[in-house]
């Protein structure tokens, strides 16, 4: 008869997803995860899998923390400019607050060019973003907020793309001036 967990799967999900985003995938061992998750290895292998089940349910877990967080930074907006800038605002703003890359674009760069269950979860989890926002830029061109001559998802994928030069900067120069600055020239290409 199998035993009741006893803890919390999300947080102990949470404690692996923070641990690698930190670390990245390579570098974080099983100890690794035995000592931030505080469980033991035959509880994580219960719950998760392997290692590399666990990295996929982690960034699944943080992919779709981000892309809430972005569709309530929209939400919030009175147009749908406003909503594309608030998410591009927001993507700055999390590049200085979180202090270190974001978990989609280290885990693009280290693991999509090798891992297809990670390049199908990394590639899907663009695709939506920028299908967000070529909704919001296809809305904001009916409204005469956006340019009607651009291509609205050459536009939205402009802007993912973007995003990661936002924590490239951050990881290099950590100025957030020029990053604001950055984002603002983003934002006007669009109109």
């Amino acid at each position: 008869m199998a035993r009741n967990k006893e803890f919390d799967v999300t947080e102990r999900l949470g404690k692996a997803k923070d641990l690698f985003w930190e670390k990245g995938y390579n570098a974080t061992s099983m100890q690794d995860l035995v000592t931030a998750m505080e469980l033991n290895p035959g509880s994580i292998y219960g719950t998760f899998g392997g290692k590399h089940q666990l990295f996929i349910e982690s960034l699944k877990m943080y992919s779709k923390e981000k892309l809430d967080e972005y569709e309530d930074a929209a939400a919030a907006a009175s147009s749908p400019f406003g909503s594309v800038k608030a998410i591009i605002q927001r993507a700055v703003e999390r590049a200085f607050t979180e202090n270190k890359a974001c978990m989609v674009v280290k885990s693009s760069f280290e693991l999509a060019g090798v891992d297809p269950d990670a390049h199908r979860l990394l590639k899907g989890q663009t695709i939506e973003l920028i299908a967000f926002l070529e909704k919001l830029l296809k809305l904001g061109q009916i409204t005469g907020e956006v340019n009607p001559k651009k291509d609205a998802k050459v536009m939205a994928t402009f802007i993912v793309s973007s995003f990661a030069g936002f924590w490239h900067m951050q990881v290099l120069l950590d100025d957030m001036d020029i990053s604001a600055a950055i984002s603002n020239f983003l934002i006007e290409s669009l109109q």
